[in-house]
């Protein structure tokens, strides 16, 4: 069983001002949470849903790691 997990990360400046620190701090995460076992699933880039696709508002960085259930085992054939 996959347990997920969700991260949001508002831009913090962005290409236009010339910074990329919301991008690096993505980055970052990505490689924090592959120490610990998680894989990446997606990042999705977040517009304003009610004025359109033309304001970025930042990332949620979606995440998976499988559980086994409990009183099962996973077995290598």
């Amino acid at each position: 069983m996959a347990r997920y997990e969700f991260i949001d990360l508002p831009i913090k400046g962005g290409l236009k001002a010339g910074k990329t620190d919301t991008l690096e701090e993505c980055k970052e995460i990505i490689r924090r949470k592959a120490e610990e076992g998680w894989e990446l699933v997606q990042v999705l880039p977040l517009g304003n849903e009610k004025t359109g696709i033309g304001l970025f508002l930042g990332y949620t960085i979606i995440f998976k790691v499988e559980e086994a259930l409990e009183g099962t085992r996973k077995e290598n054939f």
